[in-house]
C-alpha cells in the first residue's frame, strides 16, 4: 500500500472549490460497503475511492457518500467507536475541513490528502500506472526463488527491534523485513513462513530468544551467537585475504623463477 503524508489545507479561497471537485470526481467511484482485503480475484477487480473528511486530529470523521448541489451528505462517526449519524456539511463549510481519499485500484490502496494532488493523479491515470508497474516488479518477485535467510540475519533483526522497540512477533514479520509486502503474493510464500516460524520454535530451544508476551526478545545467549559468528566470519574473512595473499606472491615468484629459467636456457646473445 502507497500512502501519502497528511498535509494542513492551504487556508486560500480557492481550497472548498479545489475539495468539491475533487470529491465529486472521487465519487465517481464510490467505494462499497464491504471492500475485499484478501479474496485476491476480487481485490483485483478493486477500483473505487473512499472519502473523508476530518480535521488534523481524526482525518475520517465524516465519510462522503453523496455530492449534493448545496453540500456533500455523509455518516458522521461519533466518538472513537463506529457509531455514526447521517448528516450535510454544506458547500461554505469545506474550508473548515481537510481531506483524505483512499484510492483501491487493484492490490494498491493509494491514500491522498491533497485535492490538486488527486485530481492531477486522475486526469493523468497515474494511478493505473502505478498498478501495473506494481504487478511487473510481483512477477519479477515471483520469479525468484526466495531464498532461506541465515539463523544470524534472523538474529540481527531481533537485535534492531529490541533496540527499537519494534519485536519481531511472527515468521510473517521475518518475511516482512526480509522481502516487503509482495512475499504475501509468492508463489513460496506458505512454505516460507512454516520455515521461519519453525526457526523462532528453534531459537526459543536454544535460549537465544524468549517468548514473551507474544514477542520473540533476544536474549544474551543470542547477543553471544551473533558475536562468535561475526568474529568466525572476520576470522575467516582474515584467512581469505591471506591466503590470496600468498597466492599473490606465490605467482610473482613463479613469474620471476620462470624468466630466470627462461634466462638460463636461451641466453640473451651479445
Amino acid at each position: 500500500m502507497q500512502s501519502v503524508t497528511h498535509c494542513a489545507y492551504p487556508e486560500n479561497s480557492m481550497y472548498p472549490s479545489l475539495l468539491r471537485r475533487a470529491i465529486a470526481v472521487a465519487m465517481r467511484k464510490p467505494a462499497p460497503d464491504h471492500i475485499p482485503l484478501s479474496n485476491m480475484e476480487r481485490v483485483r477487480l478493486r477500483d473505487y475511492n473512499a472519502v473523508y473528511l476530518g480535521d488534523d486530529q481524526d482525518q475520517i470523521r465524516f465519510l462522503v457518500r453523496e455530492v449534493l448541489p448545496h453540500g456533500l451528505r455523509g455518516f458522521w462517526f461519533l466518538g472513537s467507536g463506529s457509531d455514526s449519524e447521517i448528516r450535510t456539511i454544506s458547500n461554505p463549510e469545506l474550508q473548515n475541513y481537510s481531506l483524505l481519499i483512499t484510492r483501491y485500484i487493484g492490490e494498491l490502496e493509494i491514500t491522498y490528502t491533497s485535492p490538486l494532488g488527486f485530481l492531477f493523479s486522475s486526469a493523468l491515470h497515474i494511478d493505473l500506472y502505478r498498478l501495473y508497474r506494481e504487478r511487473l516488479f510481483q512477477y519479477l518477485f515471483n520469479r525468484r526463488s526466495l531464498d532461506e535467510k541465515r539463523r544470524i540475519q534472523v538474529l540481527r533483526l531481533m537485535l534492531d527491534g529490541l533496540l527499537s522497540g519494534n519485536p519481531l512477533r511472527s515468521g510473517i514479520d521475518i518475511m516482512s523485513e526480509l522481502y516487503g509486502a509482495r512475499w504475501a503474493r509468492h508463489p513460496q510464500h506458505v512454505a516460507l513462513h512454516s520455515y521461519y516460524e519453525f526457526m523462532l520454535e528453534a531459537f526459543v530451544a536454544s535460549g537465544d530468544v524468549v517468548l514473551d508476551d507474544h514477542a520473540y526478545r533476544l536474549l544474551p545467549q543470542g547477543m553471544n551467537t551473533i558475536h562468535a559468528f561475526e568474529e568466525e566470519e572476520r576470522r575467516h574473512n582474515g584467512n581469505v585475504a591471506v591466503q590470496r595473499w600468498m597466492l599473490f606472491v606465490t605467482a610473482m615468484v613463479g613469474i620471476a623463477t620462470a624468466a630466470q629459467a627462461w634466462t638460463a636456457i636461451f641466453p640473451v646473445k651479445k
